[in-house]
């Protein structure tokens, strides 16, 4: 490992044209782009430190003594304007990256020429126009030139990742790249959502990305470096701070954006080709998505047209084709992550292009010819009259699902234990019962129907309230209904010589389960590991026994301060994670 770092140091210090805020390998360019840090500069003067902007504290010092004398400016003006209209937090996440991808259409400040002319928009330029005002007036770049220093390290990291799995190489066997070059964007003070970058200059195309890394509810950050600079940017919740140190995981989680939006550079436009019949016919994928899971489907933007989540599974299949082949382990991890997510077809899509690619090769075609015979198959292996029942199979049961049965229930219980003997846990385990409350409200905030969120002791629960959907709150010891269900629990907390241990259930079948610790990412056989560290937490999901249809999560440690690790239980698309201060582990079971 010590061997493969310093390889990919001396690759990026002997690369050509490398800057602090740029970095150039033969065809590829990895950029933190001036457009987008203008953008991002003038969104916290025109909103602050919202959910958007991320905890860069010296950085943004320095932003507010060189710009807050221009928090007035006409720039910062417009940008209120823009986003008068946009009430909740992803649509002011589809309106930032609408801009975003608008504004790498032209050059760098303070010209900001218009480069490519395939999308023009008179409200846009207007925003472009007063953006390139305020670059002038504030000599923005003298700026972002003395501060390179601050972007050099997530552009290392950036660059680092790029030649892991080079694009210009990857990409050569399955797209005809004659004049073709790669690009890819990011910004560094705003989380901007990721986009694919397609673009053509005289008879060069550019594929790429703009934006940053995938959002915390599509890929939650599992490393120290991703925690830092990750944002949810749907419901603006704090991150649990679960996460370890891995180099590796940070750059395959960058590869796996980057070759996500390489994805749809891939396929988008054959998919619009095919679109009216051959991609609409196959709307039931995502109508079986919403079906279970609609308020996922309300406020995450990817469901926000019909098909979206087709085009979306063609970038993720492709994410992984690409990934599996430098580790195998990384790429199943998060295939099972994009089955909880809903796409239960993945599988289905990622065989295709194992197949379509080995013939594309052999007949030294451009893959993109085999997506109408790929859509065809995708047809006859997911069949409408199968769809229900392949999801209920494939899709994992998570903490996702199981809150999302929260909104066709209209409400959920937060159930605490009160048989600790230390009254003072008992205190300190409803409080953490409130914050989850707090934090369930904000979630539940977006749906336009009631969901009821209750907190109750475990003393107070009925027999009826046992077959509703639950959080419970802490182990066998402090919760009564935790020690009258956990014998169905797929984990469990048993005291061992005055130690709690958290053991596997070995009657549980079919787990796959992925270990994350510094320095690798690997997946072992459920029953492998233990805990029996002091500093174990855990958050699961399971359905409810006394009621198949509904759910219970879990969230316990080792103590009561361990409980309260996973506080916000919103954004898991996992079985259950276990985090004991060093590793990560996560399971999937349907």
């Amino acid at each position: 490992m010590k061997r493969r770092l310093l390889a990919l140091l001396i690759i990026f210090l002997l690369a050509p044209n490398v800057s602090a805020y740029q970095f150039q390998r033969n065809s590829v360019l990895i950029k933190i782009n001036p457009n987008e840090e203008l953008l991002s500069i003038v969104y916290y003067l025109a909103f602050g430190h919202d959910e958007f902007v991320l905890n860069r504290e010296g950085y943004i010092n320095d932003v507010k003594q060189w710009f807050w004398k221009y928090r007035n400016h006409r720039a910062v003006e417009i940008l209120r304007k823009y986003f008068k209209d946009a009430k909740t937090v992803p649509e002011r996440d589809y309106r930032l990256f609408i801009i975003d991808a608008y504004l790498l259409q032209f050059s760098e400040p303070p010209e900001m020429k218009r480069i490519y002319m395939g999308w023009q928009d008179q409200e846009l330029d207007e925003i472009v126009d007063a953006l390139r005002e305020f670059s002038q007036d504030t000599n923005f770049m003298e700026f972002f030139r003395s501060h390179e220093n601050y972007y050099n390290e997530d552009l290392e990291v950036y660059a680092s990742a790029i030649t892991l799995l080079p694009p210009d190489e990857f990409m050569e066997s399955y797209m005809n790249l004659t004049n073709v070059r790669f690009e890819f964007h990011f910004p560094y003070l705003v989380c901007i959502h990721g986009h694919n970058f397609r673009e053509k200059v005289n008879e060069t195309v550019i594929y790429g990305s703009g934006g940053m890394l995938p959002l915390v509810r599509r890929n939650p950050p599992k490393t120290y470096w991703g925690f830092l600079r990750a944002r949810d940017t749907i419901f603006g919740l704090p991150l649990n701070s679960v996460y370890v140190n891995n180099s590796e995981f940070d750059r395959l989680w960058i590869l796996e954006f980057i070759y996500h939006e390489l994805g749809h550079d891939l396929t988008t436009a054959k998919l619009n080709e095919y679109y009216g019949y051959k991609v609409k016919p196959l709307k039931y994928l995502e109508d079986t998505i919403e079906e279970d899971m609609p308020y996922l489907a309300t406020y995450d933007i990817h469901f926000w047209s019909d098909t979206a989540m087709i085009y979306e599974s063609f970038a993720d299949a492709w994410a992984y084709f690409a990934l599996s082949g430098i580790n195998k382990d990384y790429a199943e991890l998060s295939l099972q992550m994009e089955k909880a997510w809903g796409e239960f077809w993945i599988e289905d899509v990622v065989e295709l292009y194992k197949k379509y690619a080995k013939i594309a090769v052999e007949n030294n075609r451009p893959l993109e010819e085999y997506i109408f015979n790929m859509l065809t198959e995708l047809a006859h292996m997911v069949p409408e009259s199968e769809a229900k029942a392949l999801y209920e199979e494939k899709v994992p049961v998570t903490p996702l699902r199981a809150l999302d049965d929260g909104v066709k229930e209209g409400e959920i219980i937060i159930v605490y234990g009160t048989q600790n003997p230390d009254k003072n846990g008992v205190d300190y385990d409803r409080e953490t019962a409130e914050i989850v409350k707090y934090y369930l409200q904000r979630f539940y905030s977006q749906w336009m129907g009631e969901v009821k969120v209750e907190i109750k002791s475990d003393m107070e629960i009925t027999k009826e309230d046992l077959e509703k959907d639950m959080i419970l709150i802490g182990g066998p010891l402090s919760n009564k209904v935790v020690d009258q269900l956990d014998e169905d629990f797929p984990l469990r907390f048993v005291l061992s010589n005055g130690t709690w241990i958290l053991e596997k259930n070995a009657e549980f079948e079919n787990v796959r389960t992925f270990l994350i610790t510094d320095p690798y990412i690997k997946e072992i056989e459920f029953a492998e590991k233990t805990y029996s560290s002091p500093f174990t937490s855990v958050i699961m999901a399971i359905r409810n026994p006394y009621r198949e249809d509904n759910y219970i999560i879990w969230i316990a440690g080792a103590d009561r301060y361990g409980t309260r690790k996973y506080k916000n239980p919103t954004y898991y698309l996992v079985s259950y994670q276990v985090y004991d201060g060093r590793v990560i582990e996560d399971g999937f079971y349907s």
